[in-house]
């Protein structure tokens, strides 16, 4: 059995340094270029999935978000619920919100609009708003006549939603608000955001004291967002506030980001798709290699088995030729995706409507792209090279 594997490992290394060098580094080239492939197209719509997901927690809900009661329009006694999950350990960040639709006008331009109320140096600890303020300044705790936009609301700042903006409003000017509850207010613009995601960039943002001047009662909100230390594990978060006898109606950020879930099912179909066909590819290119060898080795593949060499260690050597040119491509790939495509791609992700995305290589996504790879050599060495044996020894060698 050893002599066997020996004599097949020695017959592939001969017709591998023998052959063609341009075609051995091309097939090569080859192999690498469509792990590259492989990886890359899974990595970056794994990317994609993985800033959205990241946009829902960081710029619209954290990580758990508690709702009002069934039937109730707002959450009560806020302040006692707080300290409670605050004593939750692994909770970082606690916004009590009133989320509100108003209608805004500016001149001439009008629109609607959600707004919402927030204590800054609360929203600081789950958000990450006031880190992209692309003009003016973030809200402060005291500020009752102020407002922050959503760089689709005041127009000018190059959002996607141009034509239904306000038409340019600038910063220090004033909007008027028409609140649902029929309050009418006017507000000057302190500052506008872009966290270049569009459901974001479509709310605007103004002090709790000014909310609940506006609603007339405190002490309640209609959202709270809550910050955990993880992501991933909101479930055992959920159940510890259970346990603390919290009614609300408690939500994790997935049950908002149900229509990322179906965009990500859309990005793994395609994935599949374009890994169906690199694999075929792959295949196809290393079976033509493999039999353009044994149809030009004919007469050799004969006189070998004249001389009593198996016709097990004959294929068994051309598979061994199919699996170098597939394992050496996925180590060049490696290399590429490593060494060269990640580093760039941290330094400079690429920016989508939905933020800015980078690869997110997953070990176990590798893995499978490498044994599918090596699969798809195997299967494409060995069916032409059982072809070239099936022959019978005189037509290997003479022809038929």
């Amino acid at each position: 059995m050893l002599t066997d594997l020996n004599l097949s490992l020695f017959l592939a290394y001969k017709s591998i340094t023998k052959g063609n060098k341009g075609t051995l580094v091309l097939t090569i080239f080859i192999m690498s270029l469509i792990f590259v492939n492989l990886v890359f197209t899974a990595s970056i719509f794994l990317g994609l999935g993985n800033t959205v997901n990241n946009q829902v927690i960081n710029t619209l809900y954290g990580n758990i978000a508690l709702e009002p009661k069934k039937d109730e329009k707002y959450i009560s006694d806020i302040r006692s619920l707080e300290q409670k999950i605050n004593s939750v350990p692994g909770v970082t960040g606690i916004s009590s919100q009133y989320v509100i639709g108003a209608a805004f006008s500016y001149k001439d331009k009008s629109g609607a609009w959600a707004i919402r109320s927030i204590n800054p140096d609360d929203e600081k600890t789950v958000t990450i708003i006031h880190n992209f303020m692309i003009d003016g300044e973030y809200l402060s705790k005291l500020d009752t006549d102020e407002i922050i936009l959503g760089k689709e609301i005041p127009g000018g700042y190059g959002g996607d939603l141009e034509h239904l903006s306000l038409g340019g409003v600038k910063i220090g000017e004033s909007v008027d608000v028409l609140f649902n509850n029929g309050v009418k207010r006017s507000y000057r613009v302190k500052g506008v955001f872009d966290v270049n995601f569009q459901q974001s960039n479509n709310l605007a943002y103004i002090s709790q004291n000014e909310m609940e001047s506006v609603l007339g009662f405190n002490d309640t909100a209609s959202l709270i967002l809550i910050k955990t230390a993880e992501t991933g594990n909101e479930e055992i978060y959920i159940k510890k506030l259970l346990e603390l006898g919290i009614k609300e109606e408690i939500k994790p950020w997935t049950v908002y980001a149900a229509m990322v879930k179906n965009i990500t099912k859309s990005f793994d179909m395609i994935a599949l798709l374009i890994a169906v066909i690199g694999l075929f590819v792959a295949s196809v290119t290393i079976f033509i290699i493999i039999y353009v060898n044994t149809i030009s080795k004919r007469r050799q593949i004969g006189i070998l088995r004249a001389i009593g060499i198996k016709e097990n260690i004959i294929i068994h050597s051309y598979i061994v030729q199919a699996m170098f040119y597939a394992i050496s491509g996925t180590i060049i790939g490696l290399f590429i995706m490593f060494l060269i495509l990640k580093p760039w791609f941290i330094e400079h992700p690429l920016k989508f409507p939905i933020g800015y995305v980078s690869l997110l290589i997953v070990p176990e996504k590798v893995s499978i792209n490498t044994i599918s790879l090596i699969a798809a050599a195997l299967a494409a060495g060995l069916i032409p090279s059982w072809m070239a044996v099936r022959e019978t020894i005189l037509e290997a060698i003479w022809g038929d």
